[in-house]
C-alpha cells in the first residue's frame, strides 16, 4: 500500500513550523495565517463508569451512587469506553436534584 505524501510544504504563519499539504490553496491559506493554528486543550478529568438498562428499557450509566440517563445504548457504551467527564456527571447530579 502506498501512501500519498504531501506536495506542499507551507511555513505556518507564526514562522514555527512547516505544515505539509496536499494543494497549493492550503498551503497559500497556512502561509498567510488564514487557517486556525491547532490548539491541543487538556482533557478534563473522568470518571469510570458502569452501564445499566432499567426494566422499561432506559439506559443509564452508573459511577458509585451517581447515575446519570443517557439516551440510548450507544451512549452508555461511549461512557463505558472513554469515561464520563467529572463536569458532566456533576451536572447530572445536579439536575437529578432539582426535579
Amino acid at each position: 500500500m502506498t501512501t500519498i505524501q504531501p506536495n506542499f510544504l507551507a511555513l505556518s504563519a507564526n514562522r514555527q513550523s512547516l505544515v505539509g499539504c496536499y494543494n497549493l490553496a492550503s498551503a497559500r491559506a497556512y502561509a498567510s495565517g488564514r487557517l486556525p493554528e491547532r490548539i491541543t486543550t487538556a482533557s478534563e478529568a473522568t470518571v469510570k463508569v458502569q452501564a445499566f438498562v432499567s426494566p422499561s428499557g432506559q439506559y443509564y450509566v452508573q459511577h458509585g451512587n451517581q447515575r446519570m440517563d443517557v439516551s440510548n445504548a450507544g451512549s452508555a457504551r461511549h461512557y463505558v469506553k472513554h469515561g464520563v467527564p467529572v463536569s458532566v456527571m456533576l451536572s447530572a447530579s445536579l439536575s437529578s436534584l432539582n426535579q
